[in-house]
């Protein structure tokens, strides 16, 4: 029969430069499962354990992963798996005479247990000392994928970056050449009409409704670089002027739900560009017949949802185009979630959600 007996508490002398020491090993790498094999290599170090194993909780369930163990053949292996399991269970340290089992805790819940195998004539050991080193762990853990993540960002933004700028340069392509082609096409056909005029003046009119299609067509590529819409009657106003355009130019049904509060131009700018892309997508890849659009305040929270019944695709095999993430940065810049629902055969939904207290004017 075991006897488990608790942790002492602290000593009047401080453990700080070993304390110290555990931090630094900890800190010296970015990869999560190094900072646990760090830490108890640095822990066996500061109490003069005789070996020691990290052990890693699998997402699936109870069980134990070792992620660092007792090198050769470790008499007290098994008894500390047990108290490991025993610590996670409970969620605090577990002692049993030389071994201890110390947990990790992370966002409620145990991610990983420290289990030490002390000297047998070794003092009790240093509770505070112990704890201040799982609590470094749990910052260590959050530190490291912190900056995993912000790497990753880093990475995408670059990517996006690169994007983008390839973007720019083919939509400023697209301009000039519409301008040249068809703009500049039909002023050179009403050049002709207005010669054509000078000896016969009946063909005036001509002239006239050739300058006009002109017009139309400058005006809608001013349309499509930056509506007037937007700045003259807000968004609600200019998405639905958007809808019917592009209804009128797909033949793609469309309805909708806008009843927008009054937003920042920001705010206005990047909603409008959100929805516009994703109507832009629908047209280009979705054969649907159908589109809804609904911008409207939903609790705390402005929702844009643009939902199609197109063929739909797999999210993930489009994850990382040009025109999801330019719609996923124009939400976070909001400090809004966005998302995409879809499968084959069932359409397609793209939702953002974004603080209102953050957009109002």
């Amino acid at each position: 029969m075991t006897t488990e007996t608790a942790l002492s508490d602290c000593p009047a002398e401080s453990s700080l430069a070993s304390l110290s020491r555990v931090a630094a090993a900890m800190a010296a790498t970015l990869e999560p499962n190094e900072v646990l094999a760090r830490g108890v290599e640095s822990l066996i170090e500061a109490t003069g354990a005789v070996c020691g194993e990290a052990y890693l909780l699998t997402e699936s369930g109870p069980e134990l992963q070792v992620l660092h163990g007792c090198e050769g053949a470790c008499p007290f292996k098994q008894q500390l798996a047990e108290m490991a399991t025993r610590a996670a269970e409970r969620g605090e340290p577990v002692r049993r005479r030389n071994l201890i089992a110390l947990p990790i805790t992370r966002k409620g819940r145990v991610h990983a247990v420290y289990g030490l195998s002390l000297p047998a004539d070794a003092p009790a050991p240093d509770g505070c000392f112990l704890n201040a080193v799982c609590h470094l762990t749990t910052l260590a853990l959050d530190h490291a994928e912190l900056m995993q993540e912000l790497e990753r960002r880093e990475a995408q933004r670059v990517r996006l970056l690169r994007k983008w700028l390839g973007a720019q340069e083919e939509e400023r392509r697209r301009v000039g050449q519409a301008l040249h082609d068809e703009v500049g096409g039909v002023l050179t056909g009403a050049l002709l009409a207005l010669r054509l005029a000078e000896k016969d003046p009946q063909r005036l009119e001509d002239v006239r409704t050739v300058l006009g299609r002109a017009l139309d067509e400058v005006r809608r590529l001013s349309r499509e670089l930056r509506p007037a819409a937007l700045d003259d009657l807000g968004l609600g106003r200019a998405l639905e002027r958007h809808l019917r355009e592009f209804e009128r130019h797909t033949g793609i049904k469309t309805t909708a739900a806008i009843n927008p509060p009054r937003l920042n131009q920001p705010a206005q700018a990047a909603l409008f560009r959100i929805a516009q892309e994703a109507l832009t997508n629908v047209a280009r890849h979705s054969g649907a017949g159908k589109v809804a659009v609904r911008l409207e305040p939903d609790g705390e929270k402005l929702v844009l949802e643009i939902s199609d019944d197109g063929h739909g695709f797999t999210p993930a095999s489009g994850g990382d185009s040009l025109g999801l993430a330019g719609m996923r940065e124009r939400a976070e810049q909001l400090d809004g979630e966005f998302s995409i629902t879809s499968s084959p055969g069932a359409g397609c939904t793209v939702r953002v959600e974004v603080p209102l207290a953050r957009v109002v004017d």
